[in-house]
């Protein structure tokens, strides 16, 4: 049976699993260097300031008993990996299910004490962040859009750089996507696309040979932000009227870009 890809979701018969992170590669992307591993990196940190001129495993000894099935060692699991527990995609996944559910129950009151408007932000400040909660209810694509890219992006995302990281670039993005939008326009606005394009764009940064489908249509990641970038460049300049805050989606994707680049060269700093 063949494995996937954890990077650009290829097929392998005959898969690569990095002993540094744990996670299984196409021979396009087996070599650390080539998936950006975060094993490797914390490894060569740990070699520095414990002084040692080299990496040598430690010995493992192996104890009469064990947990587990039977006939079967025990198996450690990859620190590396984002479980279900530390999986911040999927809990903010969730908590936008949730929030769309009371919108259809409760009906416009509820959007209105939850959405960004900024002419009453001031006596409503928590909108500044629970708009990124809201959805259009008339409007399914929209919810369904944001959080599909969150699924499949966002534990990419949060493997590379971490949770701590990941939920800066989230919720970095979409308060700057927020301010943006204010600035340039004073309705009212809802929606986690500001910081949906913050994941995107930092994911891009430092990976941008992924491969994705557009329409069916394959290209690479970085191929992808770039269309999405001009069709919004195009439809601000142009003053469209289609009630989609294409503001906001430009700010969160300027943060994004400058998280990838801080972050990579935080990268390339750590090896040193």
């Amino acid at each position: 049976m063949a494995d996937i890809c954890s990077i650009c979701g290829k097929k392998e018969m005959l898969p690569y699993k990095c002993k540094y992170c744990g996670w299984t590669y196409c021979s396009e992307h087996r070599l650390p260097e080539n998936h950006n591993c975060p094993g490797l990196e914390k490894l060569k940190t740990q070699v520095r300031e414990s002084g040692r001129i080299m990496y040598q495993p430690e010995q493992k000894t192996t104890k009469k008993h064990t947990i587990g099935l039977p006939g079967f060692g025990h198996r450690k699991r990859s620190p590396y990996a984002v479980p279900i527990s530390r999986n911040y995609s999927l809990y903010i996944i969730m908590a936008n299910v949730f929030m769309y559910l009371l919108q259809l129950i409760f009906g416009h009151w509820f959007t209105r004490l939850f959405y960004l408007d900024p002419v009453n932000v001031l006596y409503q400040p928590w909108t500044i962040v629970t708009h990124m909660f809201l959805h259009s209810p008339f409007y399914l694509w929209h919810i369904l859009f944001n959080m599909m890219v969150l699924f499949f992006f966002g534990p990419i995302l949060e493997r590379k750089i971490g949770s701590k990281n990941f939920l800066i670039v989230y919720f970095g993005a979409g308060l700057l996507s927020a301010l943006g939008q204010m600035i340039i326009s004073p309705s009212p606005m809802l929606g986690a696309s500001g910081a949906i394009f913050g994941i995107l764009a930092t994911l891009t940064v430092l990976d941008p040979d992924i491969r994705v489908f557009v329409l069916f249509i394959p290209m690479k990641i970085v191929q992808m932000l770039m269309l999405f970038a001009f069709y919004e460049l195009f439809m601000l300049l142009t003053g469209s009227n289609d009630n989609i805050a294409h503001a906001a989606h430009l700010f969160g994707l300027i943060f994004g870009l400058y998280m990838g680049f801080k972050i990579k060269k935080e990268m390339k700093q750590s090896v040193w």
